[in-house]
């Protein structure tokens, strides 16, 4: 399935994990050997659902057990600071579409950016800097999401995408773990991403009823943030983290999902995250 010299380079080679389907395809391919080594970094945003912290856990553990170095980026809290100083996350407004989202770049990109620096031989953050294309950056994008694979703005990193290499889609990518009889991820995203389909949110509410408590309190606690006006450009007087601008907590999420279902099927809605970064 896999072109392997296509993918081969010297140039050291970096997974963006998020622990999510796609990032964990690439990850068990190169910890098996169909894809070159590759140094994973995983930027712990503080929320990310328990589903995922457990496929974290059990990939990580058996990709260093396999030869891969693992990196595990903690000290982050997007549920604590994601919409205090600035509003980092995309909440849908009462005006309309959403607010701009940084969460990625702040959250995901940045610690990323500075791990890469870092595993280099380089400061983090200070000057000097790596060369252009010093490093791979490998993002876990499909072929049915093909519009979100974009070239890197950082110039030492330079952006590959192995899933579109081998022509794969996520339902490949399914099929690819059950195959080996390996624990297939649910979408990485953390808990109260507004970003989340209405499905996902149907599946927390009904089976991870403490992970909809925080969702709920989240969306609640923000709704009159002081700081809308300013970072939406005073156009914004109430925030949602469901698209629809409505409570969550009282959203008519079975009629959103079968509509959901008939317009996207089992793609990503068009208002997923364009980053390869996150939701992978």
């Amino acid at each position: 399935m896999m072109n392997k010299e296509k993918i081969m380079t010297e140039t050291p080679r970096f997974l963006s994990c998020g622990f999510g389907l796609q990032s964990t395809v690439i990850g068990e391919m190169s910890a098996r050997g169909d894809l070159p080594k590759c140094t994973v970094i995983h930027a712990d945003t503080g929320w990310e659902r328990q589903a995922t912290k457990d496929i974290r856990d059990f990939y990580a553990a058996r990709w260093r057990s396999m030869g891969l170095d693992v990196h595990i980026l903690a000290g982050q809290d997007i549920r604590r600071d994601g919409a205090k100083e600035h509003i980092h996350m995309p909440f849908w407004t009462d005006a309309g579409g959403p607010l701009r989202r940084q969460c990625t770049y702040d959250f995901k990109l940045v610690p990323i950016k500075r791990k890469v620096r870092e595993c280099l031989g380089f400061d983090p953050s200070k000057p000097p800097h790596p060369k252009p294309g010093a490093a791979i950056i490998w993002l876990g994008i499909t072929v049915d999401e093909w519009t979100r694979a974009k070239p890197s703005r950082i110039k030492f990193m330079e952006n590959r995408y192995p899933l579109l290499v081998a022509k794969m889609d996520r339902q490949d990518c399914t099929a690819w773990l059950q195959d080996r009889d390996l624990p297939v991820p649910v979408k990485s995203a953390c808990i109260g991403c507004p970003y989340r389909r209405a499905s996902e949110w149907i599946d927390i509410r009904e089976n991870v009823p403490n992970e909809w408590q925080q969702a709920v309190e989240f969306d609640e606690v923000n709704r009159n943030n002081p700081l809308a006006e300013r970072d939406a450009g005073n156009t914004a007087d109430e925030l949602y983290i469901w698209r629809e601008a409505e409570p969550l907590a009282e959203a008519d999420l079975d009629n959103a999902a079968k509509r959901e279902k008939q317009r996207y099927g089992t793609q990503l809605p068009m208002f997923a995250c364009e980053s390869g970064f996150c939701g992978v």
